[in-house]
């Protein structure tokens, strides 16, 4: 197993040691888990109570206490939980300092940052939403497009295969010829755009407000819908 490292999201790296251990050892006592770790007692103690306390760990009932680790699955929910809210905290106070909006354009070098990005745009849209995303994608941003068309936003969805969505309907690709994989394009309020694609689990593309770019996500998801 590859070193896991948690430090870019609030945890110290005896924390994500531990953890590490963790998984590797399974459950067991500080003083088990602290031998396994080569570290002292007290360290692991610490780190320990550290991840309970953060929920990347538990408790199990019984004497000695043991201590077992959330599964990974779960802990990347809860990281994508916390950092979520810590970035619409953050995208608030932001929009109530800025002066203007300066043309921004930001790689996408991953399948969790292009939903977050997604979540984050869809949720804020007060004037309409155009979205092509691979059907697997839906389930997962269900809550945020939920959001606007709860609100009489204007919604239009599409997907390369059928998605059934109780709140909304989800058109098919006639085609998707010529792009390098399966595309990903979104438009919000007519100010933020994505395209990009995705390769089997690979995905890459562009998030903007720059005109231009906003522009070109228009022309393509008109290409891919057939509609104006």
């Amino acid at each position: 197993m590859r070193s896991i490292d948690l430090t870019g999201f609030g945890y110290t790296p005896t924390e994500s040691l531990v953890y590490e251990i963790m998984l590797k050892h399974g459950p067991g006592t500080g003083y088990a888990l602290a031998r396994a770790a080569g570290l002292a007692r007290a360290n692991a103690y610490s780190a320990l109570e550290s991840l309970v306390a953060k929920g990347a760990a538990r408790v199990e009932a019984g004497r000695p206490r043991r201590y077992r680790p959330e599964p990974p699955a779960g802990l990347i929910a809860r990281i994508s939980n916390s950092h979520g809210l810590a970035l619409e905290r953050l995208s608030k106070e932001l929009e109530g300092a800025s002066v203007s909006d300066s043309p921004t354009v930001v790689e996408i070098e991953s399948g969790r940052a292009v939903l977050q990005l997604i979540t984050h745009d869809v949720t804020r849209a007060n004037r309409s939403v155009e979205l092509l995303a691979p059907p697997d994608a839906y389930p997962l941003l269900s809550p945020a497009l939920r959001r606007p068309a709860s609100a009489g936003v204007p919604v239009s969805l599409w997907s390369s295969h059928p998605v059934d969505l109780e709140f909304a309907e989800v058109g098919v690709l006639r085609t998707e010829d010529r792009w390098p994989g399966m595309p990903i394009i979104m438009i919000v309020d007519e100010r933020y755009a994505i395209v990009g694609s995705r390769t089997g689990n690979a995905v890459r593309g562009l998030w903007s407000s720059s005109p231009p770019l906003v522009a070109a996500a228009r022309l393509a998801l008109e290409r891919f819908t057939g509609t104006p």
